[in-house]
């Protein structure tokens, strides 16, 4: 009888990571969200990534953080505008801690000038596919964060390049809220 309910668990256990498909790292405090939840921020992440390069208009929150190696990436192209944005610190460790600049952008003008250049600087973004993040990309983003992941989550991946995008519900409505590109976070060391 033990040996069947130990069966029992282990399918139903099974089952249940089969279903989500995606390995939760351990010691991660993800939080799952309904399923018409992520489906509605995976279709506005990718209707904006294929629309034209304007502002896609169900995609930002009111603020939207650009994490630290998107920041560092895309901070030797960016305008004025984007420069004088809010700074964000994140402390990330590598092993040891490290202090990262990331962006938060929250004016309109600012999500324009982000967005422009985003899709200047990843012009494939356009071809990314949308998709659960995996536990290195949970990982990653885990590293950069003080709190816990609450879905919907995905990750854009662009052959060679993947991003993470975090997504807020206010009002039922999902809304992108921190995005970045996932790396080695050691390049982060000055």
């Amino acid at each position: 009888m033990k040996l069947l309910n130990a069966l029992l668990l282990a399918t139903v256990l099974f089952s249940i990571s089969s279903a989500y498909g995606q390995e939760i790292p351990n010691g991660v405090n993800y939080k799952r969200a309904s399923e018409s939840v992520n489906a509605l921020a995976k279709t506005n992440l990718e209707n904006a990534l294929v629309s034209s390069d304007s502002l896609p208009p169900d995609l930002f929150g009111e603020v939207v953080v650009v994490g630290p190696l998107l920041w560092k990436a895309l901070k030797p192209s960016a305008d004025q505008l984007l420069l004088d944005a809010k700074p964000i610190v994140i402390t990330v460790q590598v092993p040891v801690a490290v202090l990262a600049e990331g962006k938060r952008i929250i004016t309109d003008d600012e999500r324009k000038a982000f967005w422009k250049l985003l899709r200047i600087t990843y012009s494939k973004l356009k071809d990314g596919t949308v998709r659960k993040g995996n536990a290195e990309e949970i990982s990653y983003y885990w590293a950069t964060i003080p709190f816990d992941i609450e879905e919907p989550f995905w990750v854009i991946d662009v052959g060679g390049e993947r991003f993470v995008a975090h997504f807020q519900v206010k009002g039922g409505k999902p809304r992108l809220f921190w995005i970045d590109r996932v790396d080695d976070l050691r390049t982060l060391k000055p």
